[in-house]
């Protein structure tokens, strides 16, 4: 840990974790624009995470999944910089701070995470399928890759029942490559490929426990599997969608809908319960759910009016230089 643990009354003290990822540095851009005034400390298991040098404080933490160390350096860094607010970035540190809520319950540092079923069903790309099906919403036929019998068409996805981000999708084209892939693969589900991948539209959705408030981006993926760049759009049968989605589940907080575009209308196929790399495009056309978290908390009303009806946003890339020397 580096800097001061003297506290400046002015300002609430917030640590981001994750700050060398894209949700976390989007993160503390939204905190740097929500007009209140705050201390932004930040942490992240590589000592060299980009967003160090967005934050005044800058913690090398250990792995979230080394829980009894994860533990004592989030509980140590709360006493000694007097952090008030948490916002978890990594799936990790998510489940991490789930499983550990009675602890910041009895220090009184507030964590910005949903409830246990949001965390535990929507982890899960199982679990969120049953939810879809139950709650008489549209959804992909997924199948545990253990039972899965031929259900499908080729081409089909092989995803990590838990995951986030797109990591490790496999499209599996013909079954020589799905046989090979169910006898090395474990913890998996197969999905039907809905749709294509230019008709994608990424939802973030923010509820205050009574009203819903969404905002939906047509976008185009790049970099890996973020969006590259975002186009503003309007859909009654989105928004729809996702005020039952976020009443089923009882949000109160922030997650983001999926959807492909398919022949039958809009089919959400999977529900990231976080917020998402989208966050700062969604932030800059006003919707900031970010500052509402912490608006709920300092018992004000949630304001949402878009700052545009149009417009595109675009992913940027960058440098960020450490320990130089002439």
């Amino acid at each position: 840990m580096n800097g001061t643990s003297m506290k400046d009354s002015k300002r609430m003290r917030v640590l981001v974790t994750g700050v060398g990822g894209d949700i976390g540095s989007s993160v503390i851009k939204c905190l740097e624009d929500s007009g209140y005034a705050l201390e932004l400390l930040g942490c992240d298991i590589d000592p060299y995470a980009a967003g160090r040098k967005e934050v005044e404080n800058f913690l090398n933490a250990p792995k979230a999944v080394d829980e009894e160390n994860y533990l004592k350096f989030v509980m140590n860094a709360i006493e000694q910089y007097e952090i008030e607010f948490i916002y978890p970035t990594t799936e990790a540190e998510i489940e991490f701070f789930d499983r550990k809520r009675e602890y910041f319950d009895k220090c009184g540092a507030v964590v910005f995470i949903n409830n246990s079923f949001i965390i535990n069903t929507f982890l899960d790309k199982y679990e969120t399928v049953k939810f879809l099906k139950k709650n008489g919403l549209p959804y992909p036929a997924t199948f545990l890759l253990e039972e899965y019998d031929n259900q499908l068409n080729f081409p089909l996805l092989i995803k990590t029942q838990r995951g986030w981000g797109g990591k490790e999708l496999l499209r599996i084209k013909d079954t020589e490559e799905l046989e090979f892939y169910q006898k090395r693969t474990a913890n998996a589900v197969v999905q039907e490929d809905i749709g294509i991948e230019d008709e994608e539209y990424t939802v973030g959705v923010f509820s205050d426990g009574t009203n819903v408030y969404s905002i939906c981006f047509h976008r185009y993926l790049g970099y890996g599997s973020l969006s590259k760049f975002v186009q503003l759009v309007h859909s009654n049968e989105i928004e729809s969608f996702v005020e039952k989605i976020a009443r089923a589940s009882q949000l109160e907080g922030s997650i983001n809908v999926q959807f492909r575009k398919a022949k039958d209308g809009y089919i959400p196929f999977e529900i990231n319960p976080r917020l998402s790399s989208t966050v700062y495009f969604r932030h800059y056309f006003g919707f900031q759910d970010v500052k509402w978290w912490l608006d709920l908390k300092q018992n004000k009303p949630i304001e949402y009016k878009l700052r545009y009806e149009r417009g595109v946003g675009v992913r940027t890339v960058g440098e960020v230089f450490f320990e130089l020397e002439s």
